[in-house]
């Protein structure tokens, strides 16, 4: 079968196909460029779930300092359950700690329209930059201290 063909046409069969190439050693049966640009996109997407858990907890980060009124349990599970999955991206991929800035930088901007949408607050309320260090937004004691239970 064409592996290009099987490639647009049959995404699952051509997986098959080259994970069974690789196991055997085939190397002459594996469709080189579209491994290339899978591979690439699998980090692009441990990136993208990084910035993803960084979008959710800045954005509750931004709640909780600029809302204290409306602080809530789940706005505190949610902070402890991103910091948590940060966590672990971070472990299953350390060569991600080398983009933590442009990271945050991405995450900022999502979690401020997260805090848009889930306040009545105005754009000018919020800081333009991050006013968080990475490590201090994941620290489990900063801002909102998830090591203990909710106490509303």
């Amino acid at each position: 079968m064409d592996k290009p063909f099987l490639y647009d046409e049959d995404f699952y069969g051509w997986t098959q196909h080259q994970a069974k190439a690789l196991e055997q050693r085939q190397v002459m049966q594996l469709d080189w460029q579209h491994l290339q640009e899978e591979i690439q996109a699998l980090g692009r997407q441990e990136y993208r779930e990084l910035v993803s858990h960084l979008s959710v907890l800045l954005g509750h980060l931004l709640k909780w300092e600029y809302q204290p009124e409306q602080r809530s349990r789940s706005w505190f599970l949610t902070i402890r359950e991103q910091r948590r999955a940060i966590g672990r991206d971070l472990r299953q991929n350390p060569s991600l700690k080398s983009r933590i800035e442009e990271a945050l930088l991405d995450g900022f901007e999502a979690g401020v329209d997260l805090a848009l949408r889930e306040t009545n607050l105005p754009l000018r309320t919020f800081p333009e930059h991050c006013p968080y260090l990475f490590d201090d937004a994941i620290a489990a004691n900063f801002l909102c201290d998830t090591r203990q239970d909710w106490e509303g």
